[in-house]
C-alpha cells in the first residue's frame, strides 16, 4: 500500500475577543477547567488540565498577542489583537482539531472570515476553494479527518457543511430537556 504524504494545513480566522479577554477567560477557568502554572507577568502559563498531569498548554503571552501550544500534537495558535478591536487567530494543524482542545479559552468567531492553505498553496485562500482542493487531493479516498469535522463545523458558522460527509450519528439528548419530558401532571412545562 502506497504510503500517503500528509499536508501540513494552516488556517486563519478572526474572533470578536482580544488577547486581554482571552486572558481574563483564561484566569477565569483556573481551578474549574484546568490549573495554571506560571506568571502572566513573566509571559507564560500552562494550563493543566485537572486529573490528567500529561496534558497541558503552553501560553507564551507578549504585548497585544498570545501564542497557544497545545498539549498532545502541539497544533499552534497565535492571536495577534487587531486595530479597532478583535483578533486575528492563525492555526497550523487538521481542519478537525481547529478549537477542539480542551484547554483552550472559548473564542467567538467572525463569519466569513476563515481562510486556509495548505503547504503547498502560494497563499490563504477562502475556506470553500482550500476545502476544494483538499477534496481533489484525496479523489476516492475518504479523508478520516472529517468524521469528527461537524463538531469543528459548528464552531465555524456551518461553514464546512458542503464538504463534510453527511452525519450519521445520533443526536445527543439534553438531560434537562429529557427529565422535562418525563414528567407528568397539571405542573408540567409544556
Amino acid at each position: 500500500m502506497e504510503e500517503k504524504k500528509i499536508t501540513r494545513c494552516f488556517f486563519r480566522f478572526d474572533i470578536t475577543q482580544s488577547t486581554k479577554v482571552l486572558m481574563y477567560k483564561i484566569t477565569q477557568g483556573d481551578g474549574k477547567r484546568w490549573n495554571i502554572d506560571g506568571e502572566e507577568e513573566r509571559g507564560h502559563i500552562t494550563l493543566r488540565e485537572i486529573g490528567r498531569s500529561v496534558n497541558n498548554t503552553l501560553v507564551l503571552l507578549g504585548e497585544g498577542y498570545m501564542r497557544i501550544i497545545t498539549a498532545c500534537d502541539g497544533y499552534e495558535y497565535m492571536i495577534e489583537d487587531k486595530e479597532g478591536g478583535g483578533a486575528e487567530v492563525s492555526f497550523q494543524g487538521p481542519v478537525n482539531a481547529l478549537l477542539a482542545q480542551a484547554l483552550m479559552p472559548r473564542m467567538t468567531y467572525v463569519p466569513g472570515t476563515l481562510r486556509a492553505m495548505s503547504e503547498d498553496m502560494p497563499d490563504y485562500a477562502s475556506i470553500a476553494e482550500f476545502m476544494e482542493i483538499r477534496a481533489e487531493r484525496n479523489a476516492g479516498c475518504p479523508n478520516s479527518q472529517d468524521r469528527h469535522g461537524w463538531r469543528v463545523n459548528m464552531k465555524f458558522n456551518n461553514e464546512l457543511v458542503p464538504w463534510l460527509p453527511p452525519f450519521n450519528g445520533d443526536r445527543r439528548e439534553n438531560p434537562k430537556k429529557q427529565r422535562r419530558k418525563e414528567r407528568a401532571g397539571k405542573f408540567v412545562r409544556r
